[in-house]
């Protein structure tokens, strides 16, 4: 069955899944953009990949017949030029990850899925089909080029080379990316699942105590499992450049003492203190309330992380000329020095360890560092192994 488009583009999309309603749903989305072709069987997909020119391939993971990855891969030789993507669950993450890293899918889209998202994806898909498919024509053509025409030649070769390069750039951030989503996640989600299979077939024969320790641990887990998500969100969103700024005017001396408090019972379970060193006893400043918790959260986080039991944090805040500048002192582990100069990088972690286990997800300081230059100020780092790090950042007392 196929939906006829009534754009210019001759674009073909095979959509394969045994649920019909699947199928038509996606169809319908999609039937104005581009020719679409249903199928409710991998034999059947293949089939219309026989007969048809299918740019961009949508097939589920779990069919009867075969999974989406194993029909990815019986087509793979045949028609390697088609864009693949799969719709899977999390609990494929792992086959899904494996396919990635071989090559045999583009992307993957969880169910359910967002259809803006969806959209999006196969807008991505068919764009780098056609970016391919010209990148190979132009190839071809090049065969064909007289000596002379040999300086063009080269100048397009070179071109195409760095194309080429940033396609492989991207293709390697994409698995990258997708691999430390995967990874990051699954742990901590696995974990709370198994807890809750205890909990659920152990009720009866579990003391109150017990019960109660593992709705903990489950809640632990799933808390942390939501940051995680938020940070991947917020990295996703100001590498897109969606970072909108929501400044209203009020007292910093305030906001500090109320992060920091909140901080504290954090502190509190390791048996530190956090404290705030001002002259300042109030201070009006523009700044976004909101983001601002993001840096105080992530900064004392990590200094409560990498400190040891019965220590102090201490919170600076100081002005010189026209900047305010807020130093974060702790007395942990410190950070090795080759380890410095990439640590506002997202994904980067030291190889220092907390020292109660706590978790990371190696997100946080770039999202400080995007946050603090958004207004327009900087950040930095001084630190020495064994004796703690000063984080520090400054922002103009006149932000806009």
């Amino acid at each position: 069955m196929s939906f006829q488009q009534n754009t210019d583009q001759d674009y073909n999309l095979l959509i394969i899944d045994d649920e019909i309603e699947i199928t038509k749903s996606i169809a319908r989305q999609f039937r104005n953009k581009y020719k679409v072709f249903t199928a409710t069987s991998a034999l059947e997909g293949f089939k219309i990949m026989e007969t048809e020119h299918i740019q961009v391939v949508l097939a589920d993971q779990r069919m009867p017949e075969m999974t989406g990855v194993d029909f990815f891969n019986l087509i793979k030789d045949k028609f390697p030029d088609a864009l693949k993507l799969l719709l899977t669950g999390y609990s494929d993450i792992e086959a899904v990850i494996g396919a990635i890293n071989d090559g045999q899918i583009f992307r993957y889209i969880t169910k359910p899925w967002n259809q803006d998202e969806l959209e999006s994806i196969l807008k991505e898909a068919f764009e780098k089909y056609e970016l391919i498919s010209n990148n190979l024509k132009l190839m071809s053509n090049l065969k064909d080029v007289n000596q002379l025409l040999e300086n063009k030649v080269k100048i397009c070769t070179t071109e195409l080379e760095k194309l080429n390069k940033r396609l492989t750039e991207l293709n390697v951030e994409k698995n990258r990316y997708v691999g430390m989503v995967a990874h990051d996640l699954i742990n901590p989600i696995g974990s709370a699942e198994n807890f809750s299979y205890l909990l659920l077939d152990d009720f009866d024969t579990l003391s109150n105590e017990e019960k109660l320790h593992l709705i903990k641990i489950i809640n632990k887990n799933c808390s942390f499992s939501m940051n995680l998500i938020h940070d991947y969100l917020d990295v996703s969103k100001i590498e897109a450049g969606i970072f909108d700024l929501n400044l209203t005017k009020q007292d910093y001396i305030s906001f500090v003492h109320e992060n920091v408090k909140q901080n504290g019972i954090l502190a509190k379970n390791k048996s530190q203190e956090i404290l705030v060193e001002s002259n300042i006893e109030e201070l009006q400043l523009s700044f976004d309330k909101n983001k601002f918790e993001q840096v105080f959260n992530n900064l004392l986080s990590n200094a409560i992380k990498y400190s040891r039991f019965n220590t102090k944090i201490k919170v600076l805040i100081s002005i010189l000329g026209n900047e305010l500048i807020t130093r974060f002192v702790d007395e942990g582990l410190g950070i090795p020095a080759n380890e410095i100069a990439t640590i506002f990088h997202p994904f980067q972690k030291t190889s220092i360890k907390p020292t109660a286990n706590e978790k990371s997800s190696g997100l946080g300081l770039a999202i400080v560092k995007k946050i603090v230059e958004s207004h327009n100020g900087t950040v930095s780092v001084e630190s020495e192994v064994g004796k703690g790090s000063v984080f520090t950042f400054k922002i103009p007392l006149e932000t806009s």
